[in-house]
């Protein structure tokens, strides 16, 4: 079916493209290539959200935060080479995580194109690798079917970040119409019958079947969590889940043993996944990361269902079958006949028991008077079933994988694959602005936190009711924890300085908490959990301390 008809310039016609196709917010920070698309965004404003930030990172990175957490692709708008070289490390974040994302970039001049002009740099070379799709426009014609691709392209499996370059001097030339509405496109993919045959006959021999969701699956706005419930019940599994898969499975649900792999997964995670005979991988994400690197090899079969060219590159530990995870997943119920494995059973309760004695441990009260476990195991119970989280990378994105637990999909936001810092506060801008009726609360060591600080302007700007956690350790603790233990105690340019953050957030009008004994966690959990306006809760954490981890996986890592 056509859109309508657009007789006027080409910024007018993607302006009214973007609010027909349901774009709800555009990111970015206007720009003489771009200011034409601007000019032609205010008249669509009453549909169409223009949220500026103070860098390209940012506003890209909220993007793909929208794109995650609504399963349609967030919007970014970028000025010519230096916006989009601003934006490179929130497009390698969107491409490794598979977030669903268009970007669309001012260009020099058709005429000057070639000519080392001013602004100008080969940006379709520089992006290439860390993008689904990058298409230089020629003509208005051209610019609209790219447009048209390139939503389609962020939204199909596998899903990612999607470019398309439009020169400044195209703007204001006429369209030559509506391009045609996008339509996600799934890939021809008919292994997934295949697969669950495959993986039926291996059931029924197997006694300790494992089920990881990956991002892949439960990131897809199709997937449906009972079914994969009814899967584990019917196979008498139990579900792990990738960083990004997290909320796969409600992470209180019997059936459910949460995060395994790198940088987050407990012990009764990784354990099931070394000793389970079976493992069925609904996803492209049986990667190192969640092996540890390829030390924890399970103990059987592995069949993986993904779409993703990536699984084709990886180490071959598994059965490979080219098949739509989800599409997998309902296969899968069909096929598996019931089964029951009481001795499974037993050894998770066991591995559970374990993991609950290393968590409570770290509950404790610290020579401070408050621990950073006791503040999040506060949060995790003041906030609501419906809450997001988004994190960084560092040592404190642990605090936010063994206490703050998450029920829904697409409901845990942090750079899981490419492994950045910087990504916790974009992607909580992102997702309370596209999720004004859920809590989100953004948790950021301080190092993390100080490299998009510049943005509390921008939620002060919009009013944007976004609770974030700052876990003040002044250091690089990940690099500063490695130093003391693998480096002989040789600490060097790890251990930092920061400014007073209630000074900082008074700056930008935003209420500040220090959280340095326990008197202060009730009131900090409590504003956290209000969301009616901004709020810093700063936590002081001991760089020595280390939160609880697969300590034994994590250093057979590094060997």
């Amino acid at each position: 079916m056509r859109g309508p008809r657009v007789a006027g310039r080409l910024s007018e016609a993607f302006a009214q493209a973007l609010a027909s196709w349901g774009a709800r917010r555009v990111y970015g920070i206007i720009g003489t290539t771009v200011l034409d698309l601007f000019d032609a965004l205010y008249s669509v404003r009453d549909r169409v959200e223009v949220v500026t930030t103070r860098h390209e990172q940012v506003a890209v990175s909220a993007a793909d935060a929208e794109g995650r957490v609504t399963g349609r692709p967030g919007v970014a708008v970028v000025h010519a080479a230096p916006g989009l070289l601003n934006a490179m490390v929130s497009l390698g974040i969107a491409y490794r995580d598979r977030a669903p994302l268009v970007v669309i970039a001012g260009g020099v001049r058709r005429r000057l194109r070639g000519t080392d002009a001013w602004l100008e740099v080969d940006l379709e070379t520089a992006t290439r690798p860390i993008a689904k799709y990058y298409r230089v426009a020629g003509s208005p014609r051209e610019a609209l079917e790219a447009l048209r691709e390139a939503f389609e392209a962020a939204a199909s499996p596998p899903r990612g970040p999607a470019i398309v370059e439009v020169p400044e001097d195209l703007w204001k030339a006429r369209a030559p119409g509506a391009p045609e509405p996008p339509e996600a496109r799934e890939p021809e993919a008919g292994g997934a019958g295949e697969m669950a045959s495959r993986v039926a006959e291996l059931a029924r021999e197997a006694g300790k079947p494992l089920i990881l969701a990956c991002g892949e699956l439960a990131m897809h706005p199709g997937f449906r969590q009972d079914l994969l419930l009814a899967l584990a019940e019917r196979m008498d599994a139990y579900i792990v889940t990738s960083g990004n898969g997290r909320g796969a499975c409600p992470e209180d649900h019997p059936r459910c043993l949460g995060r395994t792999g790198f940088g987050g997964g407990s012990t009764a995670a990784d354990t099931a996944l070394a000793e389970s005979d079976l493992v069925v991988v609904l996803g492209n994400e049986f990667d190192d990361i969640t092996t540890y690197a390829y030390n924890i090899i399970p103990e059987g079969d592995v069949v993986v269902a993904s779409l993703d060219p990536s699984t084709r590159r990886r180490p071959r530990y598994y059965e490979h079958y080219h098949a739509d995870p989800n599409k997998s997943l309902q296969a899968l119920l069909q096929a598996v006949p019931k089964l029951e494995r009481p001795g499974w059973r037993e050894r998770i309760r066991e591995l559970r028991a374990s993991w609950a004695k290393i968590v409570e441990e770290h509950t404790r009260p610290g020579r401070e008077g408050v621990s950073p476990g006791q503040f999040f195991q506060a949060l995790d119970k003041a906030l609501g079933r419906d809450r997001i989280v988004s994190a960084g990378q560092g040592t404190h994105i642990l605090y936010t994988y063994s206490f703050m637990r998450i029920y829904r999909p697409r409901s845990f936001l942090a750079a899981t694959n490419l492994g950045a810092m910087s990504y916790a506060l974009p992607a909580g801008l992102g997702a309370k602005l596209s999720s004004p009726g859920r809590q989100v609360v953004t948790v950021a060591g301080d190092g993390d936190f100080l490299m998009t600080v510049q943005d509390l302007e921008t939620l002060a700007r919009k009013r944007v009711p976004l609770g974030m956690v700052v876990v003040n350790d002044g250091s690089y603790r990940v690099l500063y924890l490695k130093q003391l233990i693998q480096y002989q105690g040789r600490v060097y340019e790890t251990l930092l300085g920061n400014p007073d953050f209630s000074l900082l957030a008074r700056s930008f009008n935003i209420p500040h908490i220090r959280v340095d004994d326990k008197e202060k966690v009730g009131r900090a959990v409590e504003a956290l959990a209000r969301q009616d306006e901004s709020v810093i809760v700063e936590l002081p954490v001991d760089p020595g301390e280390v939160p609880p981890l697969n300590l034994e996986a994590t250093l057979a890592m590094g060997r």
